[in-house]
């Protein structure tokens, strides 16, 4: 379960096709934090279990601390509006999975829309509508890819039900208040916004700044190994501008 969730965080976003012919992105930023939620939930559960094992308590210490750890970096997300806001604003999703994930704690869920609301404020709201977006290079929506436990909690965790609201005048609550039924998390986020950059011009360029980030700042562990198999002791001369070329 843990792999089938850490694999699909690591990438560039990129459309490709993977083992099997199937194609599928990985690094998506929106579902960073489905996946922490997806992992809590798994170790809550291992916790649980943990009890009534005849196993020596080495077994639960190893799941408490995997847990404390785990929750360390999840309440990290609170220092920054982009991995709430990559949720919410994929059309298949919106607020339903934070008010799902978060519903117990209504404190939790405040500071999230909090940290949204001021992003798009002191950044977005009062932009100029005049902008455009060449949707030439987009990937199209991700539908048939390889299916395991973390998809089915993830689609679990966002099938609520979602409200409608009162019809709003400001841009970012108009869309919110307006009903995405008809999309998944299987449609790709950048197709849906460019789609519709006129409709909601600002609201569309927060989306896409956004979205558009990779999960990871970094380049994934794959990537350092066959860097690291190309520059064997016989290739110790190799220039660094070289083995850049190389790798990219």
């Amino acid at each position: 379960m843990f792999d089938s969730c850490l694999l699909r965080l690591e990438g560039d976003c990129q459309l490709r096709v993977r083992k099997g012919g199937v194609e599928a992105q990985y690094g998506i930023i929106w579902q960073v934090a489905v996946a922490y939620e997806f992992l809590l939930s798994t170790l809550e559960k291992a916790k649980t279990e943990a009890t009534h094992r005849v196993e020596p308590s080495y077994y639960s210490s190893c799941v408490n601390s995997a847990w404390a750890k785990l929750n360390k970096y999840y309440t990290k997300l609170d220092e920054t509006p982009i991995y709430y806001a990559a949720t919410v604003l994929h059309p298949g999703i919106q607020w339903s999975f934070l008010t799902k994930a978060y519903g117990e704690k209504e404190e939790w869920l405040f500071a999230a829309r909090q940290l949204i609301q001021k992003l798009w404020e002191e950044e977005y709201r009062d932009l100029p509508a005049q902008w455009e977006i060449s949707s030439s290079n987009l990937p199209a929506a991700v539908r048939a890819r390889e299916y395991n436990p973390f998809d089915s909690f993830q689609d679990e965790l966002i099938s609520s039900t979602r409200h409608g609201h009162d019809e709003a005048t400001d841009e970012l609550e108009r869309w919110l208040s307006t009903k995405q039924d008809i999309y998944t998390t299987y449609h790709n986020p950048l197709e849906y916004w460019s789609a519709k950059r006129f409709e909601y011009p600002r609201v569309a360029k927060m989306a896409i700044d956004i979205v558009s980030v990779p999960a990871m700042a970094s380049e994934c562990e794959r990537t350092f190994s066959s860097a690291g198999s190309m520059v064997s002791p016989k290739r110790s001369r190799l220039d660094a501008s070289t083995i850049a070329v190389t790798q990219t």
